[in-house]
């Protein structure tokens, strides 16, 4: 800590109690000060080489004027002359240069106590002891007193009167004795009409030339509006994460309850329509086909709701194999075409010696399945759909699903992405579903460290890219 003199004089109003501090040193000690400055000025300049150089000279200069002044008394009076003259000229430079000084240290002293009084932050000057020398308008403010005079009155113990940890006080203590000064010191304190704020302290020890403790110095900022905001933001947070966990486990249950009553539904379809226990008619046959495909469409839709639920409760794991993508993309394929009409054309372009993927494969399916669906979807009959992988230039592997369809605006892809969301919200859409398919996918995406990115045209369609980084490639090849 750099150390820091005063002079006694600087403060001649506001700073009594400071001088009397430096006067009074903790050590019991009391610097000698002159008690007739003029006599301690004379002394000085005797003292100097100067005024020996100018006796010196007067005493020559005697000497020599000695035969010319008749007698010895005219000689005495020549060297007295001379050295009076050279005691006043040391006398009037010493005084003039001891004026331009006090008048700078006057310049210094008022431009330093104006910008204490007009800072923002609170400044003070204590004690060890915890009592105040100096503080400011603005700390006072802080406090909730009227003037700084008042603070310093009614506050005796910083430790007792203001933190609400009465310890508080002893840490900054020792903090100050093993570092010399403390940054950031954030506390509790109790204004003068009781409430309670939240206050920033930087703060440093003062000591003279000699090494001798004069007083701690520093600055006081009020920060109870950013503390509650901190404070708001933490319990929103919490708030928010208890509330998708909440949902998460809601829709478990949901999915249970949802689950047993489907798989009934679709165990009795699928047994009506193998015609187990004797044959039905043509008409109830076509019933039961499309009981048991909504059946499964629910399903899937559920499933795809919880799944997302899960993920954003971070309850999600994966489970990681080596898989080979174009295995993968063949069943998707197959699963997506179903022997349905009016399906668009899906190529697929995988090397056979393409590396296996660490992923987890039930995701990846359906990760996959839902993309291709939307490129089946938003596809005319007479489109084209292509699925493409390929290794990176920095090792990792690559999918692209390419269609021709509708594509949509740049501008609305991030609102694609978002769950829940339908680019076509009019109750009379022309496509399905509940704006799962893209979030879901991207949220799996990203589970496996990838990136899923969208390049749309409206009217020449869209291109899907999934990125997965080099550690998911395994260097094992699909044989061909």
């Amino acid at each position: 800590m750099t150390a820091i003199k005063r002079d006694q004089n600087q403060f001649p109003d506001e700073f009594t109690s400071l001088n009397m501090s430096i006067e009074s040193r903790e050590d019991g000690t009391t610097p000698l000060i002159a008690p007739w400055p003029i006599f301690g000025a004379v002394a000085r300049v005797v003292a100097s080489p100067a005024f020996a150089a100018a006796i010196a000279a007067g005493l020559v200069l005697g000497f020599f004027l000695l035969p010319t002044a008749g007698n010895a008394a005219g000689a005495l009076i020549a060297l007295g002359a001379l050295a009076i003259a050279a005691l006043a000229a040391r006398w009037a430079l010493a005084t003039q240069a001891r004026v331009e000084g006090l008048q700078q240290k006057l310049l210094d002293e008022t431009s330093y106590h104006a910008f204490v009084d007009a800072a923002v932050e609170g400044f003070f000057r204590t004690t060890r002891g915890g009592s105040y020398l100096i503080v400011n308008p603005a700390l006072a403010r802080i406090y909730g007193y009227t003037s700084p005079q008042q603070l310093r009155t009614e506050i005796t113990d910083i430790g007792q009167s203001l933190y609400i940890d009465p310890n508080r006080r002893a840490e900054f203590l020792t903090l100050m004795t093993q570092n010399g000064m403390v940054l950031d010191f954030i506390s509790q304190i109790r204004r003068r009409d009781g409430s309670v704020i939240w206050i920033i302290e930087n703060a440093r020890v003062v000591n003279d030339d000699d090494g001798q403790f004069l007083f701690y110095e520093g600055t006081v900022e009020d920060i109870t509006r950013q503390r509650e905001s901190e404070d708001a933001t933490r319990r929103a947070l919490a708030e928010t994460q208890e509330a998708v966990r909440a949902k998460a486990a809601f829709l478990a249950a949901m999915s249970h309850e949802l689950r047993t009553p489907l798989n009934a539904i679709l165990g009795f379809s699928d047994l009506i329509q193998q015609e187990l226990f004797g044959p039905i008619g043509e008409r109830y046959r076509s019933y039961i086909s499309d009981i048991h495909v909504n059946g499964q469409h629910l399903l899937a839709k559920i499933n795809d709701i919880l799944d997302l639920s899960r993920i954003e409760g971070r309850l999600l794991d994966i489970d990681d194999h080596a898989v080979g993508i174009r295995d993968s993309v063949n069943t998707v394929c197959d699963v997506v075409k179903g022997g349905r009409d009016g399906v668009p054309q899906i190529e697929i372009d995988i090397p056979a010696d393409m590396p296996l993927l660490k992923a987890d494969p039930r995701r990846l399916q359906q990760v996959l399945s839902h993309l291709i669906s939307n490129a089946v979807k938003f596809t005319p009959t007479e489109g084209h759909i292509e699925v493409k992988a390929l290794q990176s230039s920095q090792g990792g592997i690559t999918i692209k699903i390419i269609d021709t369809g509708i594509g949509m605006e740049p501008g609305r892809i991030s609102h694609a992405l978002e769950p829940f969301k339908q680019l076509d919200s009019r109750l009379a859409r022309r496509f399905e579903g509940v704006g799962l398919g893209l979030p879901l996918a991207n949220a799996l995406v990203q589970l496996h460290q990838g990136r899923l990115s969208i390049e749309s045209v409206p009217g020449l369609g869209t291109t899907v890219t999934l990125d997965f980084p080099p550690e998911r490639t395994v260097k094992a090849l699909v044989a061909a």
